[in-house]
Formats: structure tokens, C-alpha cells, sequence
């Protein structure tokens, strides 16, 4: 675990970008609370991490919590925790629309996938949110920050920038930003705040190595909500 732990935090402080500590501190304190562990609860009662996830907004009975698509499990129940020692029953409460009704729902062509789940919990009211936000007009070298937790191992904070956006239409990533950050098991369905409004502009669901260099971090854009459906829903729809 040691030799996982060093590792880990040499390679944040390797593409950690030269901004102001006191800059940075301020925007980890106020997005930490916010940021959670999804387990997944087995029929034996043992936990299984799943994912990183975000409160994202408050309803009148519930927290939503956002994380990505491929985090949700099936035939489990889901646990939630902000700081390992409470957790909260979730709920599944939003897919995209496809994946709930593909009948009624059909992924057209040129539709990306989009890797998004949102989660709720009964409201607890110590809990903070985080907004989301439109990521339309972000461009490449835009200043991003991430809290979550890779490789399960604890709650960690890291700076980067969004380094693109991929542009093939018709391909299952059309549209995603790609970013220079650290990217880790377990760092799926962290959520990529921008650092200069605090408010959440997309979500991690994916690395690949580049060659001899540092890997590609894909994240589904915040703009991508339009393509979700709620499951309260289903059913209610004309």
C-alpha cells in the first residue's frame, strides 16, 4: 500500500500546474465536502468501491449525485459516504435515456455515448452542493480541478487543464474534453470543476496511455445532461 500511496503522489505532483497554493487550498476546501465514495453493497453485506461521486444539487427530499454511467452496478445496493465514517443509502435516479427505454428512446447516429449517472440520497442537511455548469464555450487550456478518490485509496486533490475536445462525429467520444490531470481506478465519476467558477463542467469516465507519455483523460461534458432521462419518470411520459 506504501509503494501504491508514493506513486500515486508523485505522479499528481508531476502535472501539477504552477498555480498559487493558497488559490488552489481555497478551491479544494470549499469542493471536498461535497465529493463521495459509491460502494456497492453485496448480498453478504461486504462493500465493494465502485466510484467517485459529487453532490451536485438539492431537491425538496433528496441529494443528486452525479457520477459516470459504467460505476452503475446491477443487483446491488449502493452506499454513499463524504467522509468514510456515515454513509447513506442511494438510488439509481437518472440514466441516459437510451439505456432506461431503447425503444421509446433511440440513440440516433452521431449521438454519442454518454458515460453519466446521477444518484439520490434522503437529504441530509449538512451536506454542500456543487453546480453544474455549461461547458460549451471551455476551451484548451482552460484551468480544471478534481477531488476524488483513486484506486479507492482516500480522498485526494488535484489540478490540471482541459487539453482539447475530440471531434468525430459518429464516434462514442464525439464531443468529450480530454484533459491533462491524474487519472486512476477509482477516479471514474470524479467531477471536473473549473477553477475559476467552481462549478462542475464535466465528468471522468475514462484513461488510455499514450505511448511514452502521460495518458488521455477523457471526461462527458456537463452539457450532456440534455441526454438523460429520470427514472421517476418512466412511465409518467406522454
Amino acid at each position: 500500500m506504501r509503494k501504491v500511496l508514493t506513486a500515486l503522489f508523485a505522479s499528481l505532483l508531476f502535472i501539477a500546474l504552477p498555480v498559487k497554493a493558497e488559490s488552489l487550498q481555497k478551491v479544494f476546501a470549499g469542493i471536498s465536502p461535497s465529493i463521495a465514495a459509491l460502494y456497492a453493497q453485496k448480498h453478504d453485506g461486504s462493500l465493494q468501491f465502485l466510484c467517485s461521486t459529487t453532490a451536485v444539487e438539492k431537491q425538496a427530499k433528496r441529494v443528486l449525485l452525479l457520477t459516470a454511467f459504467h460505476c452503475v452496478d446491477k443487483d446491488v445496493a449502493y452506499l454513499v459516504s463524504f467522509d468514510g465514517k456515515q454513509f447513506y443509502s442511494a438510488r439509481v435516479w437518472s440514466l441516459p435515456k437510451w439505456k432506461v427505454d431503447g425503444t421509446k428512446h433511440q440513440k440516433g447516429y452521431g449521438v454519442p455515448d454518454v458515460d453519466m449517472a446521477f444518484f439520490a440520497i434522503e437529504l441530509p442537511l449538512d451536506i454542500n452542493v456543487i453546480p453544474m455548469a455549461d461547458d460549451r464555450e471551455i476551451k484548451a487550456g482552460h484551468p480544471i480541478v478534481m477531488v476524488g478518490y483513486p484506486l479507492g485509496v482516500t480522498k485526494i486533490s488535484y489540478n490540471g487543464i482541459i487539453s482539447g475536445r475530440l471531434d468525430r462525429p459518429g464516434d462514442a467520444y464525439n464531443g468529450y474534453m480530454t484533459m491533462q490531470i491524474f487519472g486512476s481506478p477509482g477516479s471514474s465519476g470524479s467531477s471536473v470543476v473549473d477553477q475559476e467558477t467552481g462549478k462542475i463542467i464535466g465528468v471522468l469516465v475514462s484513461a488510455s496511455q499514450a505511448s511514452g507519455g502521460l495518458p488521455v483523460i477523457f471526461a462527458t461534458p456537463a452539457s450532456y445532461r440534455k441526454y438523460m432521462l429520470e427514472l421517476d419518470k418512466v412511465g409518467s411520459e406522454e
